[in-house]
């Protein structure tokens, strides 16, 4: 029996440390990737949890609802390795919630879900969403197993053995949202149609498909996958906001397979979509699969698309379309690159009349080729009433048999039957077929495909039914008469366009069209292009009263209908003639880049700062619209626990509810965020236990030093530094992991980071012949390091500086968790393996977080988690809490934490902490703050220094450092000193006034506007720990015993190294004293 895991496993067999999935944000940027063997770990961990942790059995339905990302495709892998059968739904947004969580209920009721697996991300806007709408009480989703996967964070590979399930997934059709069909796909269908598709290796995919769409998951992850391939992915949304993206990753990566659409062939020839620097540097003579489908094709804009990007390296044999359906997983037809033209009257009528040559275009109509049936597959054109095979030249519905034909709809027997097992009249062979649907032809062999059976409208590459259009219409005015609304699809320019005629009662009352287009928006995620108001009695309909939706259309075509009113619509995509956007929240979409539909949360989207200005935008909004309350509810920690589209809703709703909607959304809000609350420090309590069990327990006693020694974090602003001093105290060999495309361009890197710091000239020779950098990844099992480089690397390094962190004030546990806490596990599990070694880990005094406790020790650890609110000192805390786990097992391990580090005292480094931040803002704006809270500022050279110094005393082992000055100052002391040493004077003001200064005064372009936000909620837990004192008492032993130890230079000193590092970099405008 075939088996897409087995064949899977094959390829990481072959292939483990390849590239597999890549997915890029909207600059392009790589922001996660797994080769081979790291998908296959990650999808086995999921796929325990979900036997071990939830009890999923064999046969059971999952549905999987996911933003775009690669984590759904490991959810999926998980799920069939297990047995259990995933359906992957679109996840509802705020932009059509109501219709798209309609059909995602249906779905999960009509296959009998057990569960829905998701992530951060999307479980928190659900749970507002289903708040907010006041229905979770009656949803049915609300009721069954949530797995939020991205919390399954476990990195020792279990051993899960293949449980197939006969089912490989349901495929639901994007079809009616009150009766969407399962199609049952199975591992002989998958299999056997990827082989028959790929035809060339090696594959490299690029794609932007839904990922819940069959030709995304299918054509680019599942094929991909166990053809030996690598696909680079990105959001649908990132295409629309910048379709130079598609073309470039092309480019940058020889993507030699990618699909789309038609609509997205026409986008990309529009004015302004790809600049001249784009096109300059595109090149696609690396493609040797350029697919169109999944819509009509428009010929015009095949050819156009063809002829303007030849010049580009776009061979016209690789650019084709094709032809295939959800129930004949996947592809039927393709390699169609011809087109016939034929008489459109009879068009109209599914009658064939050839055109001929030279026949008036008016009159025509082209029909692109999908090329010749694929493999064993049959195609029949076939009389949908009679049910007599048609042969060639002749429309008729199109009929197909063959291996990629599915089992049939889930749970619908009589439909399968009808659908799935038809048999052609007069064929004594009893073959049978599946009725497709669509009308068609075969003409010299190939299928054309030129219309629908069944009034389906295809609005880029989904389906939508015009009943439910029509229900919606019909309830949104009382002038509409129910029963009397034609909706139909309209193809112009190769894409459709969706348009509604609505019969009224009276020509004196006409409904408002906006308000139409927004129900149906919010319904099913679309909008109408036209509206026409006709009298009612104007709606074709048959005797028994059916809308006659073909002939509405024809009238409305041959302009015969005695139109009221007739209205075209602004597209979502499109702004007014003055050229600006619609509404002040659109114009902060805008200039955001997001559709206010996106799925995933605002910090996947957007970087720190980009963050902070969102916020201050949506602020100054909030109150210049009269919800000035609201804009204080708003932090940049709301921003990362909901999706954007849930978001934008929310700020929406709160510009146009009554007060008591207001004050009820609140209390929402402020339930879901101490829900929240909980829920992370519950993720912190579980993730501080290693994550794997020790099994090869080091032993003190054989510890050898192999003059080998491993850094991590050696490119940000510690790194170079402990890097440097390495070089200097000892004469080991220094092993430097570093994100990089190679080990070369990681020694470029880690140079490029001593330059910047201004240490490079002092260490060079050595840094030359005794630093190596190792190409890897701190979030990703084993370190993103390869089996070989691991095995070696374990047997022959004795000691670990572990510095690698992400630093950042405002992203929240979840962004930070996988370089902090994973990659410490990793740290933990790389010591652990091999010889024995000894792990010495720079941790913060942030692991305090914001506690009030008058004097720190050394041994104080924050067991009790006391006000840890912010990313950084969570991930930090917990971090350190791993380690300790990992020396109960034996672990030799030092513990550092430094406090705030300053640039050197000769002004070197470069990195803008929070302290230079703070700092540069008070000199410029000669504002200073009188309280009494500790300042320990170390320069970062004598931080480092001491780092290494203390490392090398045996005695040290097992102890922890609190790397902070001996003797206490605070900030007037700092001020004293910059007015002392410079012409600059400030103005000292209590904490209570200082803040509000800062806000006051605070403008974009500061440095100090990213942290604004963190400062202004952290200000009462300032003043609270006013008095608190941190012991450094270990580490003053310990510094001063080694004789590399360097003790504190003078507070003078380390504050002139800060006034000459801004300076250098030109953030303050003040001159030294001579």
């Amino acid at each position: 029996m075939k088996s897409v895991t087995k064949r899977f496993s094959e390829w990481v067999d072959k292939n483990p440390d390849k590239r597999l999935f890549a997915f890029l944000d909207v600059n392009g940027n790589i922001k996660e990737d797994y080769s081979y063997q790291e998908f296959e770990n990650r999808s086995k961990v999921i796929a325990w949890h979900l036997m071990s942790d939830y009890n999923f059995k064999k046969n059971d339905r999952v549905l999987l609802a996911y933003p775009p990302g690669i984590e759904m495709i490991c959810a999926f892998f998980a799920c069939i390795r297990s047995g259990i059968i995933p359906v992957p739904t679109y996840p509802p947004s705020s932009l059509g919630y109501q219709s798209s969580m309609s059909k995602m209920e249906f779905i999960a009721v009509d296959c009998g879900a057990k569960g829905v697996l998701t992530s951060q991300d999307y479980y928190w806007s659900l749970k507002l969403n289903l708040n907010r709408n006041n229905i979770r009480e009656k949803n049915q989703l609300a009721k069954i197993t949530w797995v939020n996967t991205s919390e399954i964070s476990g990195y020792t590979v279990p051993d899960v053995p293949e449980n197939k399930a006969d089912i490989l997934f349901l495929q639901y059709t994007s079809g009616s949202t009150s009766s969407p069909k399962g199609v049952m796909v199975t591992h002989e269908n998958l299999i056997y149609n990827g082989d028959i598709v790929i035809d060339h290796a090696p594959i490299t995919g690029v794609s932007w498909l839904p990922q819940y769409h069959d030709m995304g998951l299918i054509g680019y992850y599942l094929f991909l996958a166990i053809k030996g391939g690598t696909n680079y992915g990105f959001s649908p949304l990132d295409f629309i906001r910048r379709p130079a993206l598609w073309l470039e990753t092309i480019s940058k990566y020889k993507g030699t397979a990618s699909s789309a659409p038609n609509f997205a062939y026409a986008y990309c020839l529009e004015p302004g979509k790809l600049t001249a620097e784009t096109l300059s540097n595109l090149d696609l003579s690396s493609l040797r699969s350029l697919m169109t489908a999944a819509e009509p094709v428009d010929v015009p804009t095949y050819q156009r698309f063809l002829e303007f990007f030849k010049p580009y390296g776009l061979d016209p044999e690789y650019y084709f379309t094709a032809y295939g359906l959800a129930e004949n997983t996947l592809a039927l037809s393709n390699h169609g690159r011809k087109h016939i033209s034929v008489q459109r009257e009879n068009l109209l009528q599914n009658r064939l009349t050839f055109a001929a040559p030279g026949q008036n275009g008016h009159t025509t109509s082209t029909i692109m080729s999908c090329g010749k049936p694929l493999g064993e597959h049959k195609v029949k054109i076939v009389d949908p009433e009679s049910k007599k095979d048609l042969g060639s030249d002749a429309i008729g519905e199109i009929w197909v048999s063959g291996p990629s034909k599915c089992m049939g709809y889930w749970n619908k027997p009589d439909l399968t039957k009808e659908t799935f097992e038809a048999r052609i009249c007069g064929d004594t062979s009893e073959h049978e077929f599946l009725r497709t649907g669509d009308l068609g032809l075969l003409h010299d062999g190939e299928v054309y495909v030129c219309g629908r059976l069944k009034d389906m409208i295809i609005i880029r590459g989904l389906n939508y039914y015009p009943q439910d259009v029509e229900k919606i219409v019909e309830k949104t005015s009382r002038e509409i008469r129910e029963g009397y609304v034609a909706a139909f699809g309209l193809e112009e320019h190769g894409e459709e366009h969706l348009i509604v005629v609505a019969g009224i009662k009276s020509k004196s009352k006409i409904p408002d069209p906006v308000k139409i287009s927004e129900e149906i928006r919010n319904k099913l995620n679309i909008r109408p292009h036209t509206i026409t108001f006709v009298p009612n009695k104007n709606i074709p309909r048959t005797s028994s009263g059916k809308i006659m939706r073909r002939k509405a259309k024809q009238l409305w075509l041959e302009e015969n209908l005695p139109v009221i009113e007739n209205h075209v619509l602004i597209h979502e995509s499109e702004t007014p003639a003055n050229g600006k956007p619609k509404s002040p929240f659109d114009e902060v979409k805008h200039k955001y880049g997001f559709t206010g539909g996106e799925t995933f949360s605002l910090v996947s989207a957007l970087d720190s700062l980009d963050l902070v200005l969102l916020l201050n935008d949506l602020k100054d909004l909030l109150k210049d619209n009269g919800a000035a309350k609201m804009a204080k509810e708003i932090d940049t920690r709301l921003l990362q626990e909901i999706s954007v589209s849930e978001f934008f809703a929310l700020i929406e709703q709160f510009q146009t509810s009554s007060t008591v909607a207001i004050i009820q959304l609140k209390k929402i809000i402020g339930r879901l965020q101490k829900e929240h609350k909980a829920y992370e420090q519950k993720q912190m309590l579980r993730d501080v236990k290693l994550n794997f069990r020790p099994e090869n327990v080091p032993d003190p006693s054989k510890y050898v030093n192999t003059s080998k020694i491993l850094l991590t974090g050696g490119t940000g602003f510690l790194g170079p530094f402990i890097l440097k001093s390495l070089l200097e105290q000892t004469t080991d060999d220094i092993y430097v992991l570093v994100r990089a495309d190679n080990d070369e361009h990681g020694k470029v890197r880690l140079a490029e980071g001593l330059e910047l710091a201004g240490i490079y000239d002092e260490c060079r020779i050595a840094f030359e012949e005794r630093v190596f950098a190792v190409r890897g990844d701190m979030g990703k099992v084993r370190l993103g390091l390869t089996d070989e480089k691991w095995e070696w690397l374990t047997q022959n390094i004795h000691a670990i500086y572990n510095n690698g962190a992400l630093v950042n004030y405002l992203f929240n546990y979840e962004k930070m968790k996988p370089t902090n806490i994973i990659g410490t596990n990793e740290v933990i599990k790389f010591a652990f393996a091999g010889i024995p070694k000894i792990l010495n880990h720079v941790s913060t005094t942030f692991i305090f977080g914001w506690a009030v406790k008058d004097v720190l020790y050394e041994t104080d650890t924050n067991e009790s988690l006391d006000l840890l609110d912010f990313g950084y000192s969570q991930t930090k805390w917990v971090s350190e809490e791993i380690v300790k786990d990992g020396m109960k097992y034996g672990l030799q391990a030092r513990i550092f934490r430094p406090a705030l580090i300053t640039p050197s005292i000769y002004g070197g480094g470069n990195n803008f902490d929070i302290s230079i931040r703070l700092l540069a803002f008070m000199i410029n704006n000669g504002i200073g703050v009188d309280t009494n809270n500790q300042v320990s500022f170390t320069p970062v050279d004598v931080v480092a220094n001491n780092i290494v110094a203390i490392s090398g005393l045996p005695d040290t082992i097992n102890k922890t450092f609190h790397i902070v000055r001996d003797r206490y100052n605070n900030m007037m002391d700092i001020t004293d000193i910059i007015s002392k040493i410079t012409d600059q004077e400030f103005d000292n003001l209590k904490l209570p006034d200082f803040v509000p200064q800062i806000v006051a005064r605070c403008t974009k372009e500061d440095l100090l506007f990213p942290l604004l936000d963190f400062l202004i909620r952290s200000v009462d837990n300032i003043s609270a720990m006013e008095l608190k004192l941190y012991s450094n008492a270990e580490y003053q032993a310990a510094r001063n015993r080694s004789k590399y130890g360097i003790p504190d230079p003078s507070l003078e000193e380390t504050v002139r190294g800060m006034v000459l590092f801004m300076q250098r970099k030109g953030v303050i405008d003040v001159k030294m004293k001579v």
